[in-house]
């Protein structure tokens, strides 16, 4: 009988029985390195010297822009104050900044009037000019302190600092826009008529998504090969190829976007700690971290002068594949790099399977056996986190984005994969072996870095450099056929595969929710796949303990998990009101949207139906709880028709809307049978997505609209009589529902456009 392939050679195959353990404590110390090293750092005092950038200035300039704390959307009087207290910093250290007055409008059928605010800093030299941009406008819910207040601070604290110093090579210009929450509707308006956007040749744009953590490097511009040796000269980078790749799969979109489309090269910054914060009343600044502010700022002070004092490419080319280590610096190479990378590292791993298959220290069953097992730990842990995932959801934990109490959701899925990828390595060792199962995962990880080398090569190099490390340290073990070298080639690559993995794995709740937590499972699992080689150890208390060991903890995170609160008075659920009422009836109403039941106090308040119903015509689905509400003696929105002609199967109608009671904003719906071909509002046309699915209805929303309304040239395909419909909206509930606001718990905000007032009506076209 032969014996097993771990026992043909003790000195190379075996573990001691302590090297589980102390991987797993080399993993925890690697976890506690994360949390230190991805907190931003303290912010510096007022009295910090004139040429540093000093979070505790910005945030004493933050109290002031904010006033009593409004909120200040688009079109408000509280967002004018904000703007003028802009422009008067601006003024108050030494620049001639202007009031750019736009419209604009986005491919989602929004459109308003806005108000930029710019500044230049004139150059040395001529050529293209670099830009710094954050947005002054919050959403209707919440203040918007670090959504984009801190943005805003950040550069007016740089633009002291850049002042004072001696001039910049190039041009800097300073643009705070306004009307990024209607859909970077600012930034449409420079880049379409601002004589400054045709120079401006890169951007560095501040956003935020939380109220805390680092200051995060996201996004940049194609072509980035040049744009991140930049960026390696920040104190404390936090960023990665692998945020660029995912981000631009998203929907999601900021100011950058339009500046990238319109040609401008540069990178877009933000944080993302303190998601239940995010576009809500809580976005205060209690609630804003001045150490997040000193961050943002000194990233956005050392790439502004880097760019102002840079070479700006005219056609930039190659992307780079980059990543920070451990905050401590940046590690980047071109992408053209990667695949010659990747496969280096699997070439040398099977270079090393072929010498351990030749001194017959493996088998090659041993060594298939092995790469089965990674499959298998990889199948386990994205089965094992589906199914918690589904658990959840049937002890009603699940449905929500984030909860109050993360940490036992976050550490159960953890814990989890640990516990799926020690059971499958310990039920593969015997025929595997610790040799085959390193064989097999280290095999498995250079293939996945080839693959996604030619797919996703921003990605890759989670598994190319640990693939490559793995394949050094073997290398060496081989060379040096002693324990300890084997032992290092089992610890070391797994503790460079923690180092790369766990600071996005970490950010990722923050970034995405509760829909990630699965993916979580199957992520660590990857992870901690790099441990298999130990499990099977001499110790039969740490090869059956520790998978046990870890399920337990599982168990005990998933109770934890659902028996805790799952919203607060710091993450509470959304719950949004509004009045409507229909000018041609009288009739009015209260709606409700929130996915959880009203609470109470709310039903209490006002004689809520019990089921859920269509709010408009237009809505989606059965989205609001509606009770009968007082109605309001105010007048309905009004449209003039201002011409109207067929020619050639079309109808052309020029219309103006107004607010009768001068509501900021107004919408027009049109049913599909008018079959719109083309619409402009203020002779600014609306292109409309092409990827936006086909709708029963087209809804426009005009924001900031003036006293005299707004003209709006319509082209429909549909020349017979239809129905439209108007509404004009104005933030707010109107007195009548004060009770109802009064009946909203702590656990419970508004949320984006936040509470509403709608006043809407019927017109026959």
């Amino acid at each position: 009988m032969n014996a097993p392939a771990e026992r043909q050679n003790p000195a190379v195959h075996e573990s001691p029985a302590w090297a589980l353990p102390l991987a797993l404590i080399l993993f925890a110390l690697v976890l506690l390195a994360v949390g230190q090293r991805y907190a931003p750092p303290p912010a510096k005092g007022e009295n910090a010297p004139a040429g540093e950038f000093s979070g505790g200035r910005a945030r004493a300039l933050l109290r002031d822009l904010l006033g009593d704390g409004s909120p200040h959307p688009t079109g408000s009087a509280a967002n004018a104050r904000v703007r003028d207290r802009v422009v008067a910093v601006l003024r108050g250290l030494g620049y001639a900044p202007e009031v750019q007055v736009g419209f604009a409008c986005n491919e989602r059928n929004v459109c308003g009037r806005v108000e930029n605010v710019v500044a230049r800093l004139d150059g040395r030299e001529p050529g293209p000019a670099v830009m710094l941009a954050a947005h002054y406008d919050s959403v209707a819910a919440g203040p918007g302190v670090a959504d984009d207040m801190m943005g805003v601070a950040a550069i007016l604290e740089v633009a002291r600092i850049l002042k004072a110093g001696p001039p910049p090579r190039h041009t800097i210009v300073l643009l705070l826009d306004d009307g990024e929450e209607l859909g970077m509707v600012g930034a449409r308006a420079f880049v379409a008529d601002h004589p400054l956007a045709r120079q401006v040749g890169a951007v560095v744009n501040l956003e935020g998504r939380g109220s805390s953590g680092p200051s995060l490097m996201f996004e940049t511009s194609a072509g980035n090969g040049w744009l991140i040796p930049l960026y390696a000269a920040v104190d404390r980078p936090v960023t990665s190829s692998l945020f660029e790749t995912l981000y631009n799969r998203l929907p999601n979109r900021t100011d950058f976007t339009v500046f990238r489309k319109a040609g401008m090269q540069g990178l877009n910054l933000a944080f993302l700690a303190g998601p239940t914060h995010y576009h809500t009343p809580l976005d205060n600044l209690a609630n804003a971290s001045p150490a997040t502010l000193q961050h943002h700022g000194d990233n956005a002070l050392v790439l502004i002068r880097r760019l102002a004092d840079a070479d700006l490419p005219s056609q930039p080319r190659g992307n780079a594949v980059f990543f920070d280590v451990l905050s401590l610096g940046l590690v980047h190479w071109p992408e053209a790099w990667t695949p010659w990378i990747a496969g280096l590292a699997a070439l040398l791993l099977l270079a090393v399977a072929a010498l351990l298959l030749r001194r017959r220290a493996v088998r090659g069953g041993a060594l298939a056996w092995g790469l089965a097992a990674w499959l298998g730990m990889l199948v386990a842990c994205a089965v094992a986190g589906f199914g918690l995932n589904a658990v959840l959801g049937m002890a009603g934990a699940s449905g929500i984005q984030w909860a109050a109490h993360p940490f036992p959701f976050q550490a159960a899925f953890w814990a989890l994969a640990l516990a799926a990828v020690g059971t499958v390595a310990a039920l593969f060792a015997r025929r595997a072996g610790a040799l085959g199962l390193w064989l097999g995962v280290w095999i498995g990880w250079s293939l996945a870095g080839v693959l996604l080398a030619l797919t996703l090569p921003g990605i890759s190099y989670f598994f190319i450099v640990p693939a490559l490390a793995a394949a050094v340290f073997a290398g060496l073990a081989l060379a040096w056929r002693g324990a300890v070298w084997w032992l290092l080639a089992v610890l070391l690559p797994a503790v460079v595969a923690a180092v790369l993995w766990f600071p996005p794995l970490t950010m990722l709740y923050d970034g995405m929710g509760a829909m990630v937590l699965a993916g979580i499972a199957l992520l660590a699992g990857i992870v901690f796949s790099s441990l298999a080689p130990l499990v099977p150890s001499p110790s039969r208390l740490w090869r059956r303990g520790m998978p046990l060991a870890a399920a337990a903890a599982a168990v005990v995170f998933t109770v934890v998990a659902v028996t805790s609160p799952l919203h607060s008075a710091d993450a509470p659920e959304i719950l949004t009101l509004s009045f409507h009422q229909d000018a041609d009836t009288g009739k009015a109403r209260w709606l409700a949207f929130t996915s959880s039941p009203l609470p109470p106090a709310l039903e209490k308040a006002a004689p809520f139906r019990r089921e859920r119903e269509k709010a408009y015509p237009w809505s989606p689905g059965a989205n609001a709880r509606i009770a009968a509400a007082p109605p309001l003696d105010v007048p309905g929105p009004e449209l003039t028709v201002l011409a109207d002609t067929v020619t050639g199967g079309e109808r052309r109608l020029r219309v103006r809307l107004r607010s009768l009671r001068a509501a900021p904003n107004a919408a027009l719906i049109l049913p599909k049978a008018a079959r719109v071909e083309a619409i402009s509002v203020q002779g600014r046309p609306v292109q409309r997505d092409a990827s936006l699915s086909p709708e029963d209805w087209s809804f426009y929303y005009l924001a900031a609209v003036p006293p005299a309304g707004l003209e709006v040239d319509v082209v429909l395909g549909e020349t017979a009589p239809q129905t439209w419909y108007l509404l004009d909206i104005s933030d707010g509930l109107p007195a009548t529902g004060a009770a109802l606001s009064a009946a909203r718990p702590a656990t419970f905000t508004t949320f984006g456009n936040g509470n509403e007032t709608r006043i809407g009506r019927q017109r026959r076209i």
